[in-house]
């Protein structure tokens, strides 16, 4: 894309000439700025916005910073996108990477900062980051979504922990007194809100740990740990996990000759695209993704806006939803 820069080599004159001309301010001959013009049509020059916010002191864009392609969080994008817009603002989006957030984060941040954007939501949970917005909200309106509150920063977070607790406590009510909890990746918070709940219910803690895997090896191993379960000499009667471990579990029990739900119930969590097309269709948790982001953009504008402008950081969970099929 051609800059100020190229307009003003190709014509030969200063830059501050060819910024009059193409403004139309200040004194520039007709001849001038019809060579400008001619030159600005030949190599395609858009004004940058950026640039144009930065000398008006007053940005129209925000800037979203996600840790993956993940489509929940394309979901928040989206929401946050709509409310920007309704607001007269454009959005700007920028991934990094939760393997090397440190790298990539600090790739981008010159870029983003570049960019003069009227405030930042970052997705993401590396501490490295928080750090690094904890400095950034002191010359910009931040706002974080991350896996838990952030005391010091506005933070928006799903209440996972809740989400849990609420589904280990229907199945108590269904009559589910062997409840396991199995163990993915990220569930530090799933499990206090399962330990929370057995622990208040009476009913022994069971537990299955578990460790970041591959989505392929995640369902072989869902499938491998129902036949262990189904094995016990007092097997289990449910068990909450993630949707993509409960779609092996599903299988295994199946295989293992265990009826879903009537001698097992299953519940999973995330409420991903295949949840509802499994075989039962499976009762999971769904996160609330597009009202995460809605939330998100409220706390941002605000702060843009100058209505909480020096009010102290607000961390605000946002509850999920038990979503009932035919597995539990």
């Amino acid at each position: 894309m051609a800059t100020l820069k190229d307009i003003a080599r190709a014509t030969g004159l200063s830059m501050n000439t060819v910024s009059r001309a193409i403004r139309g301010s200040g004194y520039v001959s007709r001849q001038t700025a019809e060579l400008v013009l001619k030159t600005v049509r030949e190599l395609d020059y858009h004004p940058n916005r950026a640039a144009q916010d930065l000398r008006r002191r007053k940005s129209t864009q925000i800037t979203v910073v996600a840790e993956s392609y993940d489509y929940l969080h394309i979901e928040k994008l989206a929401a946050i996108k709509e409310y920007a817009a309704e607001c007269g603002y454009t959005m700007g989006v920028h991934f990094t990477s939760e393997d090397y957030p440190q790298s990539t984060f600090n790739a981008l941040l010159p870029d983003i900062l570049e960019q003069n954007p009227a405030g930042l939501i970052i997705i993401a949970s590396s501490g490295f980051i928080i750090g690094k917005v904890r400095e950034l909200c002191r010359k910009i309106p931040c706002v974080m979504i991350t896996f838990n509150g952030v005391p010091d920063i506005d933070c928006v977070y799903i209440d996972r922990a809740g989400g849990v607790y609420d589904a280990i406590r229907y199945l108590y009510g269904k009559g589910r007194r062997r409840i396991v909890f199995c163990e993915t990746f990220r569930a530090r918070n799933r499990k206090l809100g399962y330990q929370r709940a057995v622990r208040e219910l009476g009913i022994p803690e069971l537990i299955v740990s578990g460790t970041m895997k591959p989505l392929s090896e995640i369902r072989r191993e869902g499938e491998q740990i129902a036949k262990i379960l189904a094995s016990w000499d007092n097997p289990p009667d449910a068990v909450q996990t993630s949707d993509y471990m409960a779609s092996g579990l599903l299988a295994g029990f199946a295989a293992a000759g265990v009826e879903v739900p009537r001698d097992v119930s299953v519940i999973g969590f995330d409420d991903r695209e295949l949840a509802g097309m499994l075989n039962p269709p499976l009762t999971t948790l769904a996160q609330p993704s597009a009202e995460v982001g809605k939330v998100s953009a409220q706390m941002l504008f605000e702060r843009i806006g100058g209505v909480r402008k020096d009010g102290p950081p607000e961390n605000i969970p946002v509850p999920m939803r038990l979503v009932v099929r035919n597995s539990a």
